[in-house]
């Protein structure tokens, strides 16, 4: 028997121009593309700055990922949009993928979109057109983005109504889709963690350090809420706790500032800033820390949280969204947002030794629930139903 046809239509995909845009997405695929046979049909667009410098890249384009088949196509619609010919030329686009696909691959069983603008939108039209089910995974944090206009309202409501199932990453990310369109039925299902790569690192017997190694990692923007981390650092110096050293990885518009306000603090010598960095790298600094910090202002789910805790790691998060669904009294600590005090007392408390973590524990509650087999187990559940 052959293995039923999944594709998959995401709003974001990882591309040469942006390696981590929904790498997410690339997580999940290669993981069901163990039991489904899975395509890409990925609308993919044109980065203003790249346009004006002549950088379009192929209008069409097949290619592997990992085994599995990406099919391409140039779109040059300035997404997101208040003005519904915008996404009329985003599905067309979508569409010409689609027709291509068909010949080559064949008709989908199912196709599995991600984020409803513009994505979801142009899978459900698809969908009806070809008599093929659909299923929406929602990522966006807030929800609201896709709500800044009455084409997009119009348009994000007859996407919800018309998919056959919608899927948000937590309990937080589906609270926002019902305050929008309350009688929907939404199922819980959150991203996948790599755990099979987000490992523990080996025990070399090397003694432990005196110093208490804090890492964040994100993109460096307002939302990802660094600058209480950088106040809650100060704070804990001016206790007279220096035992500790706070390593930043990650890039972005916030950079400058952040680095600015470490050195008005007087933190350079205990703050570091770590540049962007690769997945490889990523998991290198989260096996050498001893606790992991996000400040975030939103999460909707907050993957590198469970990538530190798949190493092993105690985190301290916010009460954001997303980590209340994954952080656990045996595995971190949840404080309020945009506190800076709450977290320094929640670092301090583990620099102390106040507060211990069995990494064997925390480990294992993320891999139970968020792991690969846990991953595929919930959204085969949901496939098989249609």
């Amino acid at each position: 028997m052959m293995n039923r046809k999944v594709l998959i239509l995401p709003s974001w995909y990882p591309t040469e121009a942006s390696s981590i845009s929904g790498i997410f997405v690339q997580d999940q695929t290669q993981k069901i593309a163990k039991t489904y046979d899975v395509a890409i049909l990925f609308p993919r667009g044109v980065f203003y700055q790249d346009a004006l410098r002549g950088r379009f890249g192929p209008k069409s384009q097949i290619s592997q990922h990992d085994g599995v088949t990406v099919y391409s196509e140039r779109t040059l619609a300035p997404l997101p949009s208040r003005f519904k010919w915008v996404y009329d030329s985003y599905y067309r686009v979508a569409r010409r993928g689609f027709e291509k696909l068909l010949r080559d691959w064949g008709k989908p069983d199912l196709i599995h979109a991600h984020v409803v603008l513009p994505g979801g939108w142009a899978a459900s039209k698809l969908g009806r057109e070809h008599g093929i089910p659909v299923v929406l995974t929602e990522h966006s944090g807030p929800f609201s983005v896709h709500l800044q206009s009455e084409c997009q309202r119009r348009l994000v409501r007859q996407t919800l109504t018309q998919v056959n199932r919608t899927i948000a990453v937590s309990p937080a990310m589906a609270h926002q889709i019902l305050a929008f369109q309350n009688e929907l039925k939404i199922e819980v299902v959150g991203n996948i963690v790599r755990t099979d790569f987000f490992i523990p690192a080996e025990d070399r017997g090397k003694c432990s350090s005196p110093v208490t190694r804090v890492l964040s990692v994100g993109l460096l923007t307002q939302d990802k809420g660094m600058i209480y981390l950088l106040e809650a650092a100060h704070l804990l110096a001016e206790r007279g706790i220096t035992s500790f050293e706070l390593f930043i990885g990650g890039d972005g518009p916030e950079r400058t500032k952040l680095e600015k306000r470490m050195r008005s603090l007087h933190l350079s010598n205990r703050c570091f800033f770590l540049g962007l960095l690769s997945r490889s790298q990523v998991r290198d600094w989260i096996q050498q820390c001893d606790v992991f910090v996000l400040p975030s202002l939103r999460e909707t789910f907050g993957v590198v949280l469970g990538e530190a805790m798949g190493c092993g790691k105690p985190v301290v998060a916010t009460r954001c969204g997303g980590p209340e669904f994954i952080v656990t009294d045996e595995t971190g600590i949840l404080v309020d947002v945009a506190n800076s005090i709450a977290l320094a007392n929640a670092i301090d408390e583990i620099i102390s030794r106040r507060f211990t973590f069995n990494p064997a524990v925390i480990r294992r509650s993320i891999d139970e629930r968020f792991g690969e087999q846990a991953f595929l187990r919930n959204i085969s559940a949901i496939y098989e139903q249609l």
